[in-house]
C-alpha cells in the first residue's frame, strides 16, 4: 500500500449523511423537525456579538453537579449548502440551559467536542478546531481556566487530525485519531484491484514537544474484509474502518471504536497489535443477551472494570439505515477467563431515540450518564433507574457530536460586560453578563455622580448568561457593576458607566 494523501474525504459525506439523520431519525417527539426554521441563537444586550444555539431543557429532575459542555454545529448548512445565519462553537450551559460561556467558531473552521479533561495536573478544557465539511483536518486546542491556549495538538508525521478523539493521558501525551487515504487491493471487499481506502490511525504525541511517541495503522492489523461498509463513498474511496474514538484500558494498552466494522479493539500500545475484538464479524467474545451493537461510538474502560458505549443501532439515515429501535447507551462486562460479555445495564430515557451518527455514554460519580444523542441533536442525564434527571435539544438543523457534564471553575481574564438600555417595560435597566465567570452568584450595582461618589443602589441574584438590573431611584451620573461570588466575595467589576 502507497499513502496516496492524509485528507479526510469521507468527511463530506459523512456529514451530509449526518445531517439528512437529523431529519430522518430521531426521537418520535422530534419526528416533525425540518431544516425551515433557522437556527438563531439567542441575542444579549451586554455581548450583542454573542449569540450562541438556544438550549431547550425540557426535563429537569435533581441532576448532578456541574456543568454541561457542548459542541453545537450547524447540520443545516451540510443538507441544504446554506448557513442557517446562527452561530457556532464551544457552549458550557447551566442547568436551565443558559450560557455560561460560549466561543464562536472562526471563520471556516469547526469546533467539536469540548470538554473537561486534566493535563498535569491541572483541570483544562479541550476541542477540536479544524475542517468538517472538506479533507484538511485540524488541530486540538487545550485552554486554561482563564480560556487562555496553553498548549495546541497538532498531528505528525506529515498527517492532519481528526475531530473524532483527542484523550490527554497521565504521561503529558495526547491519543488523537487520524484519517489517512490508500491505494490498496480492494478486491477482497468487490472493488477494483488498485484503489482508495480510508484506514484509521492513532498516534500518541507528546504535548508539550509534539513529538510522536506512537503511531498505529488500522490496515493491516483490521483487514478490509471485516467491514460492513464496502461501498464507495463521494469521496471515491472506502471507508471501511471509520475510527471513532480512542482510550487506554487498566493495563495501559489501547481501546479503539470503529464504527464501519462495528468493533471494539485492544490494541498493544508498543507493538499496535490487536489483542482482541469485540465485536464486529470476528469477535473474540461470545455475545450474551443484549450485548450485540452496531455502528457505535465511544467506546470506554471504566474503573470497575465494564467497559460502556454508544450503541448507535444505525448503520444510514432513514429507517432502512436502522437496527433496532433506539439507539442506546450501555455497559457491558467482559469475561477475560470464558471470552464472553454480558450486558450489565442499559440506560433508556422515556421515549426512543434513534441517532445515525455520533454519540457517547459519560460515566458519572454516582452511576448515572450523561448522553450525547449526537445527530439527533439532543442531550440527556439518565439515573441507572430510568429516571430523567436532565434532558434538552436544540433548535431544528443543530448538533453536539457529544455531551458532557463537569465541575469546571472558569476565571476569565476581561471585565465584565455592562450597557445601559431601556427595557420593554419603559424601565431604564444596566443589563450585564461577563463570558466564561462559573462563580459569579450576585450582582450589585453601585451608582454615583462620579466615580469617587458611588454607593451600593441593589444587589440582585444571577440570571442566566445576562442579568438585567433596574436603575430605578438612581440619580444621573456614572454607574459601575461588581459581580460577587456565593460568599459576597467581589470578583470582578465592569467599566463605568454613564446613565
Amino acid at each position: 500500500m502507497t499513502p496516496l494523501s492524509t485528507g479526510l474525504s469521507t468527511r463530506r459525506s459523512f456529514i451530509l449523511g449526518v445531517g439528512a439523520a437529523a431529519v430522518l431519525v430521531s426521537a418520535p417527539s422530534a419526528a416533525a423537525r425540518t431544516f425551515s426554521r433557522a437556527a438563531v441563537g439567542r441575542a444579549y444586550r451586554s455581548r450583542p456579538d454573542l449569540e450562541p444555539p438556544i438550549v431547550t431543557v425540557t426535563a429537569r429532575n435533581s441532576p448532578s453537579s456541574g456543568h454541561v459542555f457542548l459542541a453545537p454545529f450547524d447540520l443545516q448548512a451540510a443538507v441544504t449548502g446554506k448557513p442557517s445565519g446562527g452561530q457556532f462553537g464551544a457552549l458550557i450551559v447551566d442547568d436551565s440551559g443558559y450560557p455560561i460561556w460560549f466561543r464562536e467558531n472562526r471563520p471556516g473552521l469547526t469546533i467539536i467536542d469540548l470538554r473537561v479533561q486534566r493535563y498535569r495536573g491541572r483541570r483544562v478544557l479541550t476541542w477540536y478546531e479544524g475542517h468538517v465539511l472538506d479533507g484538511y483536518g485540524g488541530e486540538w486546542i487545550v485552554a486554561d481556566e482563564s480560556y487562555r491556549q496553553i498548549a495546541r495538538v497538532k498531528a505528525g508525521n506529515g498527517y492532519r487530525g481528526d475531530l473524532h478523539d483527542c484523550v490527554l493521558t497521565s504521561r503529558g501525551t495526547a491519543l488523537i485519531t487520524i484519517y489517512g487515504e490508500l491505494t490498496a487491493d480492494l478486491t477482497s471487499i468487490g472493488g477494483a484491484g488498485s484503489g482508495k481506502v480510508v484506514e484509521g490511525i492513532v498516534q500518541e504525541i507528546d504535548v508539550r514537544t509534539g513529538k510522536v511517541l506512537f503511531e498505529w495503522h488500522s490496515l493491516p492489523e483490521i483487514a478490509l474484509t471485516e467491514t460492513y461498509t464496502p461501498e464507495l463513498g463521494q469521496g471515491g474511496n472506502v471507508d471501511y474502518f471509520h475510527l471513532n474514538s480512542v482510550g487506554i484500558d487498566h493495563d495501559g494498552h489501547l481501546l479503539v471504536s470503529a464504527r464501519n466494522t462495528c468493533g471494539v479493539y485492544k490494541i498493544h500500545r508498543k507493538t499496535g497489535a490487536v489483542l482482541w475484538r469485540l465485536g464486529g464479524k470476528r469477535s473474540d467474545f461470545t455475545l450474551g443477551p443484549g450485548v450485540a451493537f452496531w455502528y457505535q461510538h465511544d467506546a470506554r474502560r471504566r474503573a470497575d472494570g465494564t467497559l460502556t458505549l454508544f450503541d448507535n443501532a444505525s448503520s444510514a439515515p432513514g429507517p432502512e439505515g436502522a437496527l433496532g429501535p433506539t439507539s442506546r447507551p450501555i455497559r457491558l462486562r467482559l469475561d477475560m477467563v470464558g471470552m464472553t460479555a454480558s450486558l450489565v445495564e442499559e440506560y433508556r430515557g422515556t421515549d426512543n431515540r434513534l441517532a445515525f451518527a455520533m454519540g457517547n455514554l459519560q460515566q458519572l460519580e454516582d452511576g448515572s450518564a450523561m448522553v450525547g444523542w449526537g445527530s439527533i441533536g439532543s442531550q440527556s442525564e439518565l439515573a441507572r433507574d430510568g429516571t430523567v434527571r436532565w434532558d434538552s435539544t436544540f433548535q431544528p438543523g443543530v448538533a453536539s457530536y457529544r455531551a458532557y457534564r463537569a465541575r469546571w471553575v472558569g476565571k476569565p481574564t476581561t471585565r465584565p460586560d455592562a450597557v445601559v438600555a431601556d427595557g420593554a417595560d419603559g424601565e431604564r435597566y444596566v443589563y450585564v453578563s461577563w463570558n466564561g465567570a462559573t462563580e459569579v452568584a450576585r450582582w450589585r450595582l453601585t451608582t454615583g455622580v462620579d466615580a469617587q461618589s458611588l454607593r451600593r443602589l441593589r444587589t440582585v441574584k444571577r440570571q442566566g448568561f445576562e442579568t438585567a438590573i433596574v436603575l430605578r431611584g438612581a440619580s444621573r451620573g456614572v454607574a459601575r457593576v461588581e459581580a460577587l461570588d456565593s460568599d459576597g466575595l467581589v470578583l470582578g467589576a465592569t467599566r463605568l458607566l454613564r446613565i
